[in-house]
């Protein structure tokens, strides 16, 4: 492997070590609640949250059952996790480049299901966090719509390449 083929990993070694030391906090250390209770009105978030309510990882979600700021940090921290893999996806896909797609797509799958598997597992050892299969789902989700974004941007890529040798 050469030097530039390594250059490419560098972005997805930088999430992975990002991913792996907000798993090493607690969840004191990552509470947005206090924050939320200070920004938000309870009457109108209230309102317009109430009798939104499913479950997730066995636990109802509402507004009612965490209260309001808890109810929006759910979606905080979900959208993070959602986009941070997102954003690993990505970058997997970049690095691994092969020109087979379905092969790069299919193994950006995987790389970024195993480094979730491990990210859940290490938040089992730390202080108030729990490791969920939920979140295993949707980090794996996040990437390979991350995986589907980087297709997208060869596909244009290519096309305009294509266009510009037609010119």
């Amino acid at each position: 492997m050469n030097f530039r083929k390594l250059l490419k990993w560098i972005p997805t070694l930088a999430i992975m070590i990002l991913l792996f030391a907000l798993s090493a906090q607690s969840y004191e250390e990552q509470n947005l609640q206090p924050e939320i209770e200070r920004k938000v009105t309870h009457t109108s978030a209230s309102e317009w949250l109430d009798g939104i309510s499913f479950t997730y990882a066995g636990r109802e979600i509402s507004a009612e059952s965490l209260g309001t700021a808890g109810f929006i940090e759910f979606f905080i921290r979900k959208g993070a996790h959602f986009s941070v893999y997102g954003l690993l996806g990505l970058f997997v896909a970049f690095a691994l480049n092969s020109g087979r797609r379905g092969r790069d797509f299919g193994w950006t799958v995987v790389i970024s299901f195993l480094y979730a598997c491990s990210d859940e597992l290490h938040q089992t050892f730390m202080p108030d966090r729990t490791g969920l299969v939920e979140d295993v789902m949707l980090d794996t989700t996040g990437a390979a719509f991350g995986a589907l974004v980087m297709l997208l941007i060869w596909r244009i890529v290519e096309r305009r390449k294509a266009k510009a040798r037609c010119d």
